[in-house]
């Protein structure tokens, strides 16, 4: 039988044993194998250092050039859209601050901003879209025919693009003032719109603003009714798409850069000032020659700004 005194010679015989290799580990430790690890260690911090003063040396230069950038668009942007209006159309995740630099730079250009208005997420939810055919069909005006199809965001955007424009589906139309305040009310009433300038009715260029894009269950749903509303307005005035970035799966802005989609011209930098300015001179340049440009640092790009003439 197995009794006491054999379970306290095993735990001693097992303590020994532990005793003897930390000892043998220290012992060990504190010759050749120490001095390397020393030395790796010391390889390493000498390395990170390296690299955040590699870091801090690009940050510095990257905050150079946005400073240069911002300095020089006045002269550089100067009569680029001179006499034209431009309606300004902010998408969920615009930061209001992009979207200010961005009606900065159009001031530069020349531009008159004939509307500024912010798109809410909820005119994207999915589980809204009977409300928002609803409210369509109440505020449409009588001089706006709308096109035949189930997507509700569509048929608003159409609508929104015609009183915001002066064109429904290309063509021109004729929107009383009373009709402007009648869509922007109603959808404001609803929570999808907030309007910063009132639209005058009247826009030769479209400026979209825009974030990364959604990301959270209907994601797909959302992206594809952002893209929807830049596609309906595209098709009333030259219109430029401008996010903070063109990475993430379903981002609006590649869907735009697609082979089969080439009416809107897209910017992925839109929150920096190289990015704004950028954003302006693609919509001069599409106003003036109708050449759509992908500009920005991600995929699918031309270059920062467009090619000249």
């Amino acid at each position: 039988m197995i009794n006491f005194r054999y379970h306290l010679v095993s735990l001693t015989a097992v303590f020994l044993a532990l005793t003897v290799g930390l000892i043998l580990g220290t012992a060990a430790l504190n010759g050749p194998a120490m001095e390397v690890m020393q030395s790796n260690i010391q390889s390493l911090r000498d390395s990170n250092d390296q690299y955040r003063a590699e870091l801090s040396q690009l940050e510095a230069d990257l905050n150079d050039d946005q400073a240069f950038a911002a300095e020089i668009a006045p002269s550089y942007l100067a009569g680029k859209l001179a006499d034209k209006n431009i309606l300004v159309v902010a998408l969920p995740g615009a930061d209001t601050q992009v979207v200010d630099g961005a009606v900065e730079m159009l001031g530069y250009a020349g531009a008159t901003v004939s509307g500024r208005v912010s798109i809410l997420d909820d005119f994207f939810d999915p589980n809204r879209g009977d409300e928002l055919g609803d409210l369509t069909e109440t505020v449409t005006p009588e001089t706006v025919q709308l096109p035949v199809t189930y997507d509700d965001i569509e048929s608003m955007s159409y609508v929104l693009a015609a009183v915001t424009t002066g064109k429904a589906g290309g063509v021109p139309v004729e929107i009383p003032a009373g009709d402007i305040t009648v869509v922007t009310s109603g959808l404001n009433a609803a929570s999808l719109l907030t309007v910063e300038t009132e639209p005058t009715g009247v826009a030769d260029g479209v400026l979209i603003l825009a974030g990364p894009g959604s990301t959270d269950s209907d994601a797909e749903s959302r992206n594809e009714g952002v893209v929807t509303v830049a596609d309906v307005f595209a098709v009333d005035a030259p219109t430029v798409y401008a996010a903070t970035t063109s990475t993430g799966d379903g981002n609006p802005i590649n869907a735009l850069r697609s082979e089969d989609n080439n009416t809107v011209s897209t910017v992925d930098n839109v929150s920096s000032p190289q990015g704004q300015i950028a954003a302006v001179v693609s919509l001069a340049d599409f106003m003036a020659t109708g050449k759509v440009d992908h500009l920005g640092t991600g995929e699918g790009v031309s270059g920062l700004l467009p090619a000249p003439a």
